[in-house]
């Protein structure tokens, strides 16, 4: 089962879209029932109910939706136009699943999927967090931008910045799953490990 778990947690994944309430982060979480008794079953669950990602054309044992957006207004300055107010803001919502154990399930089934469970929500809650550092640069950006010559030519400098950072953030998200991938199954080893001395200590 440990290659088992380990294949399905390299498939965590993100979205990007572009809706959100200006000037705000919105953060919510939902879950959705796995259900087994066994480690095996637990597993064929958890591909099988896991939330749909497009960009993949996969079921993921986890997934966090992120979408940017915001209001920017500008002012007239003797040199030209300026950023007035630069409100932008995100909506997260992370899925994660809920598992729920059966009578006479066994110590060990509990114990491994408690480990997963943790590391999902971890690897979760790292991609939400990678969002609202880029919309916090991005904001800054926008805010710091020169003066231009006119307003059109500042929604254009606008634009052109937040499409830049919308981009950083979406390599930022990516090569935080391509490490995540790599290091998945040493990860998950090393937290069972860390829980079995746990409960063997208690």
């Amino acid at each position: 089962m440990r290659a088992g778990m380990g294949s399905i947690v390299v498939g965590l994944a993100w979205l990007w879209a572009g809706v959100a309430h200006a000037g705000s982060v919105d953060q919510e979480t939902s879950y959705f029932a796995v259900r087994g008794s066994t480690l095996a079953e637990l597993d064929e669950d958890l591909n099988r109910q896991g939330p749909y990602v497009a960009e993949t054309g996969l079921r993921h044992p986890g997934a966090t939706e992120v979408k940017f957006d915001g209001k920017v207004t500008y002012k007239k300055v003797a040199k030209g136009c300026a950023v007035d107010r630069a409100d932008l803001g995100l909506t997260l919502h992370i899925t994660l699943p809920k598992w729920t154990p059966p009578k006479r399930v066994s110590a060990r089934t509990v114990l491994v999927w408690r480990t997963l469970e943790a590391d999902i929500k971890r690897h979760e809650n790292q991609h939400a967090t990678i969002a609202k550092t880029w919309l916090k640069r991005m904001e800054m950006a926008v805010r710091n931008l020169r003066t231009e010559r006119t307003c059109a030519d500042m929604e254009m400098h606008v634009n052109t910045v937040t499409q830049r950072y919308l981009a950083g953030h979406e390599q930022a998200q990516i090569e935080f799953d391509t490490i995540e991938g790599r290091e998945v199954n040493f990860r998950l080893r090393r937290a069972l490990n860390r829980n079995l001395w746990g409960e063997a200590g208690g």
